[in-house]
């Protein structure tokens, strides 16, 4: 009896966790529909949710831009955010589940602008859009651009609205995730194309980096079985 009270103790003390969950908009992983955030990371996160006895609070998980969801899970207990590139400059600022898929980060523009990126140098000829503290971002960061060089905007949907209408030349985003947004926009995606790939990134969910170590290896372990 005695040993039965500490592993359910235990057991308790592990699973008992609800987490203020945090998303943004990008098809095919996440995503708005009919008012409801969908998409293939988020049935993920409910599935593993389930199965490890978490909740997310207020059942009820929270679309929002990406620069705000991410200052969210930096500085506040008991948050996730999905679906998160992992990266060596962010791996001490989280505690990570995953591998949960992949994603490509590209620069994607009009067929009809006929952009000749043979190297990382010649994007600077161009106006780029961005989504503020994004892998993409980054990316392009690390590749020598300024921020002042880059056309920086939070609303997903307004970026891919400037590049339907010339406002700018590229845009830097998730390949899936830029023709998924493209195709919701009643555009044409055989009228865009990538122009240069970024790198290729592991999509995790990403919590507060004082998060139970417990919990994130039940949750890892747990994911194994999710994911074959």
């Amino acid at each position: 009896m005695k040993y039965f009270l500490l592993i359910t103790l235990f057991v308790f003390s592990v699973w008992a966790d609800v987490f203020k969950v945090y998303t943004e908009q990008n098809p095919p992983y996440n995503y708005i529909d009919e008012g409801k955030v969908s998409g293939i990371s988020t049935t993920l996160v409910e599935t593993l949710f389930s199965q490890c006895g978490h909740q997310v609070s207020e059942n009820t998980i929270q679309l929002l831009p990406w620069a705000r969801a991410y200052h969210e899970v930096l500085n506040e207990k008991n948050t996730m955010l999905y679906s998160m590139a992992r990266s060596p400059e962010r791996e001490a600022l989280f505690q990570w589940v995953g591998p949960i898929g992949k994603m490509t980060l590209a620069i994607i523009a009009k067929k009809s602008t006929q952009l000749n990126v043979s190297s990382p140098t010649i994007l600077h000829r161009y106006k780029i859009g961005t989504i503020p503290d994004t892998a993409s971002e980054k990316a392009l960061l690390s590749l020598g651009f300024r921020t002042d060089e880059l056309d920086r905007f939070a609303n997903v949907s307004s970026q891919f609205k400037k590049l339907k209408e010339n406002r700018i030349d590229a845009i830097a985003f998730s390949v899936e995730g830029a023709f998924s947004l493209l195709k919701e926009m009643g555009c044409n995606a055989l009228d865009y194309e990538v122009v240069y790939v970024l790198k290729e990134s592991d999509l995790y969910f990403a919590f507060h980096k004082d998060t139970n170590q417990k919990t994130i290896t039940a949750m890892n372990e747990t994911l194994k079985t999710l994911i074959k």
